[in-house]
């Protein structure tokens, strides 16, 4: 499972090199990515179910993990949405306030001030800070992004302050640093991005640790078969709220967008 992890971590920096490299490859290279992305998706889920049956010394085949991923990419697929847009929705703002006019300037990022990093590494931990139990609520409880939301939340205030070092332990927010701002050369980079995915699984295989010894799981598989009438939908308004929160960011985004846009074309 580490092996799976760390590939599925490393192959899109790869990847990225050989387009560069090589352009003819671009098309298949992006294909691949994307199937490669859906993959991880339900990779999330089917890492925890590992930790889940080597703690309970349950251990499954590997076919059997591989038929897991499908059961797990929606619900995953939902909460990786709703982050996205929130992550693209706060830095479209900040970089509109720190620079008005870089939709129009082919050299704004290098004109950004520093507080623009600052302010995105933290919305980023604090992001990380949040998902702390919602992967574990998806992969043994819930198959509702609302409901893992909900458990997620407040679990945090329930089990507070013993969930301390795991909510504060910020491997997800380093890895996305780590895409965001790369640094050095490609060897480096994969060597960053290794060290980070294995820390990374140790921080998931803690919470997950942590999560089954308050709430337990669904079942051997976790949540992977949960049938909709038992995984508890919950009240629907934490989902509901950020999704409207979210919608009327981007729609104001978009109307601003299409004004600047607009204003722009007028001056020239």
């Amino acid at each position: 499972m580490p092996l799976v992890s760390l590939a599925v971590a490393l192959l899109p920096g790869i990847l990225s090199e050989t387009r560069s490299v090589n352009a003819g490859l671009t098309t298949a290279a992006n294909r691949f990515v994307i199937v490669l992305l859906v993959f991880d998706l339900g990779w999330y889920g089917v890492e925890r179910v590992f930790f889940q049956r080597h703690l309970q010394q349950n251990p499954a085949a590997w076919p059997h993990f591989l038929r897991l991923v499908p059961r797990f990419i929606g619900r995953f697929l939902v909460i990786g949405v709703l982050v996205g847009l929130m992550l693209f929705t706060f830095t479209f703002g900040m970089l509109r306030i720190a620079d008005p006019d870089i939709m129009h300037r082919a050299d704004a990022a290098a004109t950004l001030p520093i507080w623009t990093d600052v302010a995105f590494a933290a919305l980023v931990i604090l992001i990380d800070f949040a998902l702390t139990f919602i992967p574990p609520a998806l992969a043994y409880t819930t198959r509702s992004a609302g409901h893992a939301v909900k458990i997620g939340i407040t679990m945090i205030a329930q089990t507070w302050p013993r969930s301390a070092l795991y909510v504060v332990c910020p491997p997800l927010a380093l890895t996305v640093l780590n895409y965001a701002f790369p640094v050095g050369g490609l060897g480096l980079r994969l060597l960053i991005t290794s060290v980070l995915a294995l820390v990374s699984l140790l921080a998931k295989g803690a919470i997950a640790a942590f999560y089954l010894r308050e709430r337990g799981s669904y079942g051997d598989d976790g949540a992977a078969y949960i049938p909709r009438e038992v995984s508890e939908p919950g009240p629907r308004w934490p989902l509901t709220l950020m999704l409207w929160i979210v919608s009327a960011a981007l729609a104001m985004t978009a109307l601003y967008l299409l004004y600047d846009l607009a204003s722009h074309a007028q001056r020239h």
